[in-house]
């Protein structure tokens, strides 16, 4: 019996998204009634995809200020053969100035 494999792609990066992009609200003022607030970054492939690719995401450091509690939690959105979102969500009193990512990306 034989199996036949498809080639893979593979692609790979880091990212930094930050308090000087667009729509960023993770600085906003403290919320004491806990309530998310949340930014999306894109991330776009040097080379499309024939297919949704499989992404990995990791956190490579952070900024939150050292009065705050380091609530984050980051998220993948909207996987296509073009890219990725990354969304990034705090709440509380907690600022966040900026997080740094690296990810890699298996696919057709």
């Amino acid at each position: 019996m034989t199996t036949s494999v498809l080639p893979l792609s593979f692609a790979a990066g880091a990212a930094r998204l930050d308090s000087t992009q667009a729509g960023w609200t993770l600085l906003g003022p403290g919320l004491d009634s806990g309530g998310f607030r949340t930014f999306t970054g894109q991330i776009a492939f040097d080379r499309a995809f024939t297919v949704p690719p499989v992404v990995q995401l990791g956190i490579t450091g952070f900024d939150i200020d050292k009065h705050d509690n380091a609530r984050l939690q980051v998220g993948l959105v909207g996987v296509d053969e073009n890219g990725f979102g990354v969304q990034l969500r705090t709440w509380w009193n907690t600022r966040l100035w900026s997080v740094e990512l690296s990810w890699i990306a298996i696919g057709h």
